[in-house]
């Protein structure tokens, strides 16, 4: 089935101190991707790139720029309100930097970055008891850091560019090279600042 975008990018900068980019959608904005599923980034919504690591941005460049900026806005929301599982929300932002006229193999460079570093969720099939009290509910997000070391990533990154593996191989490496820890909050441990 054929990808494509669902109406344009429409957004009002917000004011802030600090970094100042945010941007709220002021309509709603889709994707639907190869099987049909639409995602679709509701108005109002608050959007900033956040969900591609900055330190790829002087490789890549802004997410607000560029090829790849439909597929960010869409990969941040859906990486903020985690509605739909982690590995489904990075294959739809590769799906879309294809759409959005990104080259294959930097599309799965860039999908190989935000698997890797970016946000990663499941949800708990199980509530999950630690010391006998419950930290993360049945049906509750589980939130993941994931990393890999730089070596073995820009082993991966030469070896996607050498020979543009399909996606499931590039899973694959990824399972196999990156190092993914359970991250709970403080509070849900029963941990609080004094």
């Amino acid at each position: 089935m054929p990808v494509r975008f669902i109406g344009t990018v429409s957004v009002s900068w917000l004011t802030q101190a600090g970094a100042d980019r945010d941007m709220k959608l002021t309509q709603d904005f889709g994707f639907e991707d190869a099987g049909g599923l639409v995602w679709t980034a509701k108005r109002n919504a608050i959007v900033n790139g956040a969900s591609i690591p900055q330190i790829f941005w002087s490789t890549f460049g802004s997410p607000f720029i560029g090829d790849y900026r439909r597929a960010s806005v869409l990969h941040d929301y859906y990486c903020e309100v985690r509605t739909r599982p982690a590995a489904a929300t990075h294959l739809m932002f590769y799906q879309a930097c294809l759409a959005g006229g990104v080259g294959t193999v930097k599309a799965k460079t860039m999908y190989t970055m935000v698997k890797t570093f970016g946000p990663s969720w499941s949800v708990a099939r199980e509530a999950i008891d630690i010391n006998g009290r419950t930290v993360v509910e049945r049906g509750g997000t589980l939130n993941f850091s994931r990393t890999m070391p730089r070596e073995e990533f820009s082993e991966m990154i030469e070896w996607i560019e050498a020979e543009n593996p399909p996606i499931e191989e590039i899973d694959a490496e990824i399972e196999k090279r990156a190092m993914t820890v359970l991250v709970l909050p403080p509070a849900e441990l029963g941990i609080t600042a004094d």
